[in-house]
């Protein structure tokens, strides 16, 4: 049972829910400092996971093809011309850009950080369920401090997050065994690189068009496995 997945999914559901309802009662100060502190989080937590991998080239090579990919086909504007049209059925859910770009970097880092991604897969393989019961730790207070200023669409981002770590989960025990370790680590780095953009760019430091980075995390499997079969 994804009973992981079904933790970090319940923190940011309750999370941006008890932000939607408090937000007004969170001094600007607090939530300021906090934003910071959760971009400062995501960076370190980038860090950890870049540090693990394997082959530097193949995993640069990775981001810059799957990078080049996503801005083809222009994933970060078609998303956010989705939300737009979610928000609009909402009732007084009318999104500001900013809120809007708070939304986006949301569902990257709860739907696509590399420690969400391998933590459902490592879940259904091993039944170690810490490494999403750590980020939902994190996922929680996030969600709280963002949900205040973007609203319901915080919350909601839950039903896409669960969805795509049970499916992670039950594939876990048909990908884990087909995967190298090197493999494994490369794409924990490859995630991690995203989720070091998402902590720049909630810290105000530097603006990514983080989704159309996602497909790297496709990519670097088959860029790493042709990297190793290569005679040097």
């Amino acid at each position: 049972m994804p009973i992981g997945v079904i933790i970090n999914m319940t923190a940011v559901l309750f999370g941006g829910i008890i932000g939607v309802f408090t937000g007004a009662r969170i001094p600007r100060r607090i939530s300021d400092s906090l934003t910071g502190v959760f971009g400062l989080s995501a960076i370190t937590m980038g860090i950890f996971l870049i540090v693990q991998l394997s082959n530097l080239s193949a995993v640069v090579m990775a981001i810059i093809l799957g990078t080049l990919i996503g801005e083809c086909i222009n994933l970060e504007h078609r998303l956010a011309a989705g939300v737009r049209g979610i928000a609009r059925r909402l009732p007084g859910s009318a999104l500001s850009d900013e809120q809007l770009d708070n939304v986006i970097s949301m569902i990257i880092l709860f739907c696509f950080s590399g420690t969400g991604l391998f933590g459902a897969m490592n879940s259904g393989i091993s039944g170690d369920h810490s490494i999403l019961i750590a980020k939902a730790v994190m996922d929680f207070f996030t969600a709280i401090i963002f949900g205040a200023t973007s609203g319901f669409l915080i919350g909601a981002i839950a039903l896409p997050q669960v969805c795509i770590g049970t499916l992670l989960f039950f594939l876990g025990s048909v990908l884990i065994p087909l995967l190298s370790p090197e493999m494994v680590n490369d794409f924990k780095a490859t995630g991690g690189i995203i989720t070091l953009a998402v902590g720049l760019k909630i810290s105000k430091l530097r603006h990514y068009q983080v989704i159309n980075m996602v497909p790297a995390l496709i990519l670097v499997f088959f860029v790493t496995r042709l990297w190793m079969a290569l005679p040097f």
